[in-house]
């Protein structure tokens, strides 16, 4: 849809690309979701936003491969990948099977977890729909590429909210797994084609597992291991301090409504 106005909380602090609600899920499994995204909210945070960064931070060879298509697809997996995985759970309580959810399991981590797995599970489908034919071939190294420069888009959200948490644990993840390069030299990132895809079949797993089991402990540990920010992701924010950290909605509806 084209975001033509909006108020309340919808309007205040980080701006909304699309949504996919309600979190409910009892109200998801008698009702369904309904998914939005809202694009020309995405087409201003790429051109502001999206694309400063990746002249900034990406190698040349990889930056021609940023493009709107590939973000808003990134966007769109992303939000379907929250309808994927489990959601209403059985777990051992005192030697007795209970069925809860992975959200009340989870408790206060749990939309870090969720948000983690929704982008990788997302970059996942991407590949998945390619090789299905739905999606274009040329979107395979193009949305690893975008999704690059999306990494500090959101961790400059902070490290506190939900996405940015979600984006600094992903990063170190696939930094560790050498699927994330980082030329000190130059002070540029890049992706490893040939890694980054049974890396994020890794993630995806560890983080689907997570929440089947509704592991706790688990996810608490696995957030304290690669949640915290390196020494490169730090130089590479404090870089980007000329750049809108969210774009300020102008409403033109609302002027001529006033006129």
């Amino acid at each position: 849809v084209e975001e033509i106005y909006t108020a309340g909380d919808t309007r205040a602090g980080v701006q909304t690309l699309a949504f996919n609600l309600p979190n409910d899920e009892v109200v998801r499994q008698k009702k369904g979701y309904k998914l939005v995204l809202l694009k020309n909210v995405a087409q201003a945070k790429f051109k502001q936003i999206l694309m400063p960064i990746a002249r900034k931070l990406m190698h040349p060879d990889q930056l021609k491969l940023v493009d709107f298509d590939a973000f808003f697809t990134n966007t769109l997996m992303h939000e379907t990948a929250h309808g994927q995985g489990p959601g209403t759970i059985v777990v051992v309580r005192n030697g007795k099977k209970v069925k809860t959810t992975v959200n009340d399991e989870l408790k206060e981590i749990y939309s870090v977890i969720e948000e983690a797995k929704a982008d990788m599970t997302g970059l996942y489908l991407t590949d998945v729909m390619i090789k299905k034919g739905v999606l274009s071939p040329e979107l395979a190294r193009k949305a690893y590429a975008s999704y690059l420069a999306g990494f500090f888009r959101s961790v400059r959200f902070g490290a506190s909210e939900a996405h940015g948490k979600a984006n600094l644990v992903a990063f170190n993840y696939l930094s560790e797994k050498k699927a994330i390069r980082y030329d000190a030299e130059t002070q540029k990132f890049s992706m490893d084609f040939e890694k980054i895809k049974p890396a994020v079949k890794q993630l995806v797993h560890d983080l689907l597992m997570l929440e089947a089991e509704g592991d706790y402990a688990g996810s608490k540990k696995f957030i304290e291991k690669y949640g915290t920010m390196a020494p490169e992701m730090k130089s590479a924010l404090e870089s980007l301090k000329s750049i809108p950290v969210d774009i300020k909605p102008h409403y033109t509806v609302l002027e001529k409504m006033k006129s």
